[in-house]
C-alpha cells in the first residue's frame, strides 16, 4: 500500500477515513462538488507552473489517461541529474511513499518547495501536506532549501492577461512546518500499521469529520437515521455532538428528554416529527408579510458561476458571475402568468448583457421577490459597480425586492417536512408533496445549481446539438425556481386567508 501526501492528510484528519478508502470505499456518499473543485484546484496549478518562467514539465499519462507513475520518477531523476531550475509535478517515491511536488525549484545547495493550492489563504492541513512531502524528499537525498505555499490573491481583479505575480501569494513555510515535520515519520508508521488492520476500526465522530473535509463515511459511521441531532435547524456542530455523544442521537430522544420542545424554531421541529399535529401557520403574521407585496410582482432568479481564475476583466477570484435569469409575472389580479427568461451567450462576458436586460424588463413600481433575497441583491450590486451608466438603476432595483424566505425564517409557516431548512429545495416539496410540476429530478440533466454552473461553463466546448439540448435544459431549470417561488406566493396567500 503506498502513502501518497494526499493520503497522509487523510489519515492526518481521521486515521479511520484512510481504512476505509482502502478497505470499505463502497460505503462512501459521493460529493458532487468534488470534480468541480479538484478541476479549479487542476487549473490554478497548470498556471502557477510559469511563476518561474521556464521549466521542465514530469507529469506523464498512460493511453487511458492514468497517471504513468513510473515515467514520471524516470523524468524527475534526470531533470534533477541534469540541475533543471524549475521542475513541475516531481515525482518521488520510496519506502511505500510516494508524492509529486507542484513546483521544485532550485536554489544554491538544493531546491525549494511551492506547493501551490487554489484556496486564499493557508491552512493547517497543507503544512500537514508539506512537511509529508519534504519527509520524502529528504529521504530521496534530496537537500531542502525551503518551503513556500502558493495561494490566491482574493483582492486581485483582472484586467488583460494574468498577472502571476499579482494572483498569487507565496509565503514561507518553512519555520511553520517544522513542528508538523518532527511527526511525519512517526505517523507514517502508525498510518501503515493502522491500514494493515482488516477489522473495521472504532472511532467516535467528533468536529474532524467535516474538517478540514467533508467525510464520505459520515452517513456510515455515525448510523443513526434521520431526523437526528444534526438536523436541528441551525444548531451549532460542538453542540449536536455533544448530544450525540451523551446518547441523545434522534430527535425522538431529544422530545423524551424534554429539551428542545418551546416554540423556537427547533423545539417545533422536534415537536412536529414526534406528534402528529397539522401544519402551523401563524395567520397574522403572514397577512403583515404578504401586505408588503404589490402588482406588479416579478418572480427572480439567477444562476451564476464562481471560478478560480476570473474569465473577465473586472472579476474577482469567486466572485459570482450571473448569467441567466428567470421572471415570472403578474401585472395584477387577475392576469395571466407571464414568463421571461434570459441565458447569455457563452463566449463572452455575460454581465453587461444580464444588466441590460434586467434593466429593460424590470418596471420601476415592481415588487421583485426572490427566494433568499441577499443574493440575487448582491449579484445586482456588483454589476451596478461595474456598469456606472446602469447604475442608478440597478440600485433603485435593490430596493424593491421582497423574501418569499422570509415567513419560513420568521416561522409563520411549518410542517415536518421542512425538517431542519427552509431552502426552497426543502420547502417545495414540504409544501406541495408529489406535485409533478415541482419535481427538480424530473428535469434533464440539469438538477441543482451546481449542475447548472458545470453546464454553462461547458457550453462553448460542446457540438451545436449538444450545445443547444444543454442550453434548453438550463432554462428549464432556472424556470423551475421562479415558477415554485410563484406556488409558494400561492400558497402562502391560501394559508393566511
Amino acid at each position: 500500500m503506498t502513502l501518497t501526501k494526499s493520503k497522509y492528510v487523510r489519515y492526518c484528519q481521521c486515521p479511520k477515513m484512510l481504512w476505509m478508502d482502502y478497505h470499505k470505499p463502497e460505503e462512501g456518499v459521493k460529493d458532487e462538488s468534488l470534480d468541480a473543485r479538484f478541476n479549479e484546484g487542476h487549473e490554478c496549478g497548470e498556471l502557477a507552473k510559469g511563476l518561474f518562467g521556464d521549466y521542465v514539465e514530469c507529469t506523464a499519462l498512460r493511453p487511458d489517461g492514468s497517471l504513468d507513475i513510473s515515467m514520471m520518477l524516470a523524468q524527475t531523476k534526470k531533470a534533477v541529474a541534469r540541475g533543471m531550475e524549475t521542475i513541475c509535478e516531481a515525482a518521488f517515491s520510496i519506502y511505500g511513499l510516494y508524492c509529486a511536488v507542484d513546483i521544485l525549484h532550485k536554489t544554491q545547495g538544493g531546491y525549494s518547495v511551492y506547493e501551490v493550492k487554489s484556496s486564499t489563504g493557508i491552512k493547517e492541513e497543507y503544512l500537514w501536506d508539506l512537511a509529508f512531502q519534504k519527509h520524502v524528499l529528504k529521504l530521496s537525498r534530496i537537500n531542502v532549501t525551503g518551503m513556500y505555499i502558493v495561494h490566491v490573491n482574493n483582492t486581485y481583479v483582472r484586467q488583460g492577461e494574468i498577472d502571476l505575480g499579482k494572483f498569487f501569494i507565496t509565503e514561507d513555510v518553512s519555520e511553520d512546518i517544522e513542528p508538523y515535520y518532527e511527526k511525519v515519520a512517526k505517523t507514517v508508521s502508525e498510518a501503515k500499521n493502522y491500514l494493515n488492520a482488516w477489522q473495521e476500526p472504532e472511532m467516535e465522530i467528533g468536529l474532524r469529520c467535516h474538517h478540514p473535509y467533508g467525510c464520505p463515511y459520515w452517513t456510515h459511521c455515525m448510523n443513526t437515521p434521520s431526523p437526528n441531532v444534526f438536523d436541528l435547524y441551525r444548531i451549532r456542530e460542538e453542540e449536536a455532538l455533544d448530544l450525540y455523544n451523551s446518547g441523545v442521537r434522534t430527535l425522538k430522544d431529544i422530545y423524551c428528554s424534554g429539551d428542545y420542545t418551546d416554540e423556537t424554531q427547533q423545539g417545533r421541529q422536534v415537536r412536529y416529527a414526534n406528534e402528529n399535529l397539522p401544519a402551523y401557520v401563524d395567520k397574522e403574521g403572514l397577512r403583515a408579510f404578504l401586505s408588503k407585496i404589490k402588482y406588479p410582482m416579478y418572480f427572480l432568479d439567477f444562476e451564476t458561476f464562481m471560478t478560480c481564475i476570473p474569465r473577465y476583466d473586472g472579476v474577482r477570484p469567486y466572485q459570482q458571475v450571473p448569467f441567466q435569469y428567470s421572471l415570472h409575472i403578474l401585472e395584477s389580479e387577475n392576469a395571466p402568468l407571464v414568463h421571461r427568461e434570459f441565458l447569455a451567450d457563452e463566449n463572452e462576458d455575460p454581465r453587461r448583457a444580464v444588466a441590460e436586460s434586467l434593466v429593460e424588463t424590470i418596471p420601476e413600481d415592481a415588487t421583485i421577490l426572490a427566494y433568499n433575497m441577499s443574493f440575487e441583491r448582491g449579484r445586482i450590486k456588483e454589476l451596478a459597480d461595474r456598469f456606472p451608466d446602469l447604475a442608478g438603476r440597478l440600485m433603485q432595483m435593490r430596493e424593491q425586492f421582497v423574501d418569499l424566505l422570509e415567513p419560513f425564517q420568521n416561522g409563520f409557516v411549518y410542517n415536518r417536512q421542512m425538517g431542519g431548512s427552509f431552502s426552497i429545495k426543502s420547502v417545495l416539496p414540504a409544501l406541495f408533496p408529489d406535485d409533478p410540476e415541482l419535481n427538480y429530478t424530473s428535469l434533464d440533466e440539469v438538477h441543482n445549481g451546481g449542475q447548472a454552473t458545470a453546464t454553462y461553463l461547458a457550453l462553448e466546448d460542446m457540438s451545436p446539438a449538444d450545445r443547444d439540448r444543454a442550453r434548453a435544459n438550463l432554462l428549464k431549470y432556472c424556470c423551475l425556481d421562479t415558477y415554485g417561488m410563484v406556488r409558494i406566493w400561492q400558497k402562502l396567500k391560501e394559508l393566511a386567508a
